[in-house]
């Protein structure tokens, strides 16, 4: 936190405090309180000069800084491409993966197999080692392995005022990374389908769609994403896009699906595939609590235990509450304009006498005119 709000003005530091203190800090895993700080440092900057992020791209080749021979290649552009780039390397090195594995177990060719290394040592390559091959050698060419087409839609959660051009608060790419509003309206204007997601309005949880069978619908994984952007286990970072399986917290029964835990957004969860393994053998076990959090358990009997609160959409409570609080305004407007024409106004004013600006004007006795502007800028509370 304090290495976030470093450049921030003393006023600001002062207000990130205030907000980042009213958080759920006991129910909120490291990994999610760093994805929020994210969004919230976004929202301070959202009024700041940006550079267009198209115009960033470039490739520069950079020196480890020793003389180990090692080099860096950086790649700089908008996150949206940076991302999918990096999507579809991990992608095709994770399908060429499975391809060694598969001749390896077949006794048949090997595909990339570019030194004769996986022939030689009887062992696929690793991700590591394959995806700089692919990127070195082969510009994402992977010798005839056909790589699956990604299983789900990028998400980019956009608030509907951000949309309409009417707020700056910005958006998040696949629930994690914020976008600059600016960047997020171009991208949607690019797309010729645009999908709703509703939350509600206090406290932003995103509205569940039901659904009673085993497999969930693809609009509820396409939910569920946007719920737990990482895997549901408290200390994972990993993302589930790709490598998570859906989950019911209370498990399904198939013999009698009456019996068991429901195929509904209140009984599921997206994890990492490997802590799926823990939770079917028992080690780990998650239990949803009346008001959405999980309590999860290691160990048999219980060793440690520890809650999550439900990941919400944090733009929601305060662009409602700014709604609201818009339309009292103009209810007092309304109500001052009738009192104008009705001349309940003149009269106040006749019996009162005139309003004495030191105590209801902008400025404070004394107040320093420069404190006062920088206050008056950053007073809007972000959406969170």
């Amino acid at each position: 936190m304090v290495k976030a709000v470093r450049e921030f003005t003393p006023f600001q530091r002062s207000q990130a405090d205030e907000y980042i203190s009213a958080w759920d800090l006991a129910s909120i895993p490291a990994d999610r309180f760093q994805d929020e700080l994210r969004q919230l440092v976004s929202w301070f900057e959202r009024e700041e000069s940006r550079h267009c992020p198209e115009h960033s791209r470039d490739v520069t080749v950079e020196s480890s800084g020793r003389d180990d021979g090692i080099a860096c290649l950086r790649v700089i552009g908008p996150i949206p491409e940076i991302l999918a780039l990096a999507r579809r390397l991990d992608t095709s090195a994770k399908a060429v993966q499975a391809a060694q594995r598969h001749a390896l177990e077949q006794d048949g060719p090997i595909p990339f197999d570019l030194d004769g290394d996986v022939s030689r040592d009887g062992v696929a390559m690793t991700l590591a080692a394959l995806r700089y091959a692919i990127i070195h050698r082969t510009l994402l060419d992977t010798a005839g392995v056909e790589v699956p087409a990604p299983r789900h839609r990028i998400n980019i959660v956009i608030p509907a005022l951000t949309l309409m051009g009417l707020d700056d608060t910005p958006a998040t790419y696949d629930g994690l990374t914020p976008l600059p509003a600016a960047m997020a309206r171009k991208l949607a204007e690019a797309e010729p389908v645009w999908h709703k997601v509703f939350t509600e309005p206090i406290k932003g949880g995103f509205l569940p769609l039901p659904a009673q069978r085993y497999r969930p619908t693809p609009e509820m994984v396409e939910h569920l994403r946007l719920t737990t952007p990482r895997c549901a286990v408290p200390g994972c970072t990993k993302s589930t896009t790709d490598d998570a399986e859906n989950d019911h917290i209370e498990e399904f029964d198939h013999a009698h699906p009456e019996r068991g835990g429901p195929t509904s957004i209140d009984n599921l969860h997206r994890l990492h595939w490997g802590h799926h393994d823990l939770k079917t053998a028992k080690r780990i076990d998650p239990v949803r609590e009346p008001d959405g959090s999980t309590t999860w358990t290691v160990g048999s009997p219980p060793l440690v235990s520890a809650r999550v609160s439900p990941r919400p959409d944090l733009a929601t409570p305060r662009l409602a509450t700014a709604m609201m609080e818009s339309w009292e305004h103009y209810q007092w407007l309304s109500m001052m304009e009738e009192m104008d024409r009705s001349g309940e106004s003149a009269r106040i004013h006749q019996e009162w006498g005139p309003v004495d600006t030191a105590i209801e004007g902008e400025l404070d006795p004394g107040e320093d005119p420069d404190d006062a502007a920088e206050q008056k800028r950053w007073n809007q509370d972000p959406p969170f």
